[in-house]
């Protein structure tokens, strides 16, 4: 476990008046950590420094999380060519690099690599708890106890979520019967398995444009299905990565509004010849939803080796109809359809919803269950996931006082209501990066003070 210092009650009425006292209030009790992603070393990570004490909870054998790459596709949707959406500069975190140039793209083994060297320069292995697959929770007098799987039962004092917005695999529905091979886009690994078939791809984000990208030249035939067109770049522009040019300083001096038009243009830059291919053209506002980045798939289009349909209607066989009244025989259909949130083991009333985080991560009706890495942005997840955890600490060895309920319910409400103003409604979870930033160390810097949301 961690250090030792116990943890006290928080008084989250202070800015307010209002007598509101939480209850992490067994001392003997530490913080759960659910998850040894990324996310979840940063906040075990922080926790130890803050001396709080805590246990990190991890499904699988190792830490890492989607990093951690699987032959069999049955843990991570980590798939064998799979590289980072952004540079080694920009995805390291703190004053610990990704070894190599900094305009690279770290591979799924040196992000691995990565982060297990945090876990052992934090100290952080000896107290994660492998192979615990956390299946329930409830709370009572605001202690939490967690429920393995298996039925074993754990209690701590808090709860610290750390899993990705992506959960259970979601598949496209497809009415009628369909007689070929089905995958969602997490269990793909290699192209081998399509050697000389004909794949349908359904769904264009960047995970459907990477594995129609990747197994273009070695099956058959690549058909992909698109609904919603997403704005689409590469990694690099002229030789430089892309995100050196949507860069922090440039995050600081432009309003959103003129930082979508930079992304909007850069899009057009590298992908936007893609439409003369049959590609259909973003309905959204840039920004509006995640950028789907990919180098492999806009060269097989260009080279004439994926071809696009409109929106699956329904299956017989292998044959599949589109909602155009097309239809196309293939052997093998890809779902890149997106996932359900990871947090159905938390009971009703404590599962997150966008107007129900406080500062996107402490829960307003449970305050002692906070989140970390709750979040999208344009930009590389680790370093915000790190400026949460910092928070997270400070919030649970109580350096940081947050206001009353009330005033937390309706600072989460604005966040909210701005998230939808700056990007619409299709990603809950969206934040402006240099602003969320910025918020979350303003409240760190205001240590021991109420504030207001």
């Amino acid at each position: 476990m961690g250090r030792s210092a116990r943890l006290r009650r928080v008084d989250f009425g202070l800015a307010s008046g209002e007598s509101c006292r939480v209850s992490l209030r067994s001392s003997d009790l530490p913080v759960a950590v659910i998850g040894a992603g990324g996310a979840g070393l940063l906040a075990a990570a922080a926790l130890r420094r803050a001396g709080v004490a805590f246990e990190v909870l991890e499904a699988r054998d190792g830490v890492g999380g989607t990093w951690r790459y699987d032959e069999d596709g049955s843990g991570s949707a980590c798939y064998r060519s799979l590289v980072a959406n952004t540079s080694k500069l920009r995805m390291s975190v703190g004053r610990k690099r990704i070894p190599g140039r900094p305009w690279e793209y770290a591979s799924h083994t040196e992000m691995l690599a990565y982060l297990e060297d945090l876990a052992r320069d934090e100290d952080l292995l000896p107290s994660i708890r492998f192979g615990w697959t956390v299946a329930g929770a409830r709370q009572d007098d605001g202690r939490w106890t967690l429920v393995e799987k298996e039925g074993e039962e754990r209690a701590y004092g808090a709860v610290v979520c750390a899993l990705p917005t992506s959960g259970r695999p979601r598949f496209a529905q497809l009415p009628g019967r369909y007689d070929g091979e089905q995958l969602h886009s997490a269990a793909y690994r290699t192209p081998e398995r399509f050697a000389g078939k004909d794949v349908l791809v359904v769904g264009l984000g960047t995970s459907g444009g990477e594995v129609a990208g990747d197994i273009a030249g070695t099956a058959r035939s690549v058909q992909v299905s698109v609904r919603s067109p997403l704005w689409m770049m590469t990694r690099r522009i002229g030789g430089l990565p892309i995100d050196w040019i949507d860069n922090p300083w440039l995050a600081r001096v432009l309003p959103w509004s003129m930082r979508r038009q930079v992304l909007a243009g850069l899009c057009k830059a590298t992908t936007g010849g893609l439409h003369k291919y049959g590609l259909p053209r973003p309905t959204r506002r840039c920004g509006d939803d995640i950028l789907a980045v990919s180098d492999t798939f806009p060269r097989a289009v260009r080279r004439g080796l994926v071809a696009f349909r409109p929106a699956v209607h329904s299956a017989e066989g292998r044959r599949v109809r589109f909602v155009d009244d097309t239809s196309a025989e293939v052997d093998a259909i890809v779902h890149a359809t997106g996932f359900e949130p990871p947090t159905d083991f938390l009971p009703e009333h404590a599962r997150p919803a966008p107007r129900s985080l406080y500062q996107g991560i402490a829960h307003t009706e449970a305050p002692n269950l906070l989140f970390v890495g709750m979040m999208e942005a344009h930009r590389a997840l680790l370093p915000i996931a790190d400026d949460q955890a910092a928070w997270v600490a400070d919030v649970l060895s109580d350096r940081i006082a947050l206001p009353g309920d009330d005033e937390r319910r309706s600072a989460a409400a604005r966040f909210a209501e701005r998230r939808l103003r700056d990007f619409g409604d299709r990603r809950e979870y969206m934040v402006d990066h240099a602003k969320y930033r910025a918020m979350l160390r303003r409240d760190r810097s205001r240590r021991g003070n109420g504030r207001r949301g």
